[in-house]
């Protein structure tokens, strides 16, 4: 069961960050600001919700 829970411990956060850089590449862009919005923000919410 220990080894189970290591390998439970590295795949998670590898898989959420794969994530994370897919969801960086997809962007919103709002007409009145020259900032667009990423969809890494919503991976980093869910990752730091499921990781706890």
């Amino acid at each position: 069961m220990g080894e189970k829970n290591k390998v439970v411990n590295f795949v998670y956060p590898a898989m959420f960050a794969a994530l994370i850089s897919v969801l960086g590449l997809i962007s919103i862009p709002l007409p009145f600001s020259p900032v667009p919005v990423t969809g890494q923000s919503l991976g980093v919410m869910l990752a730091g919700s499921s990781l706890t």
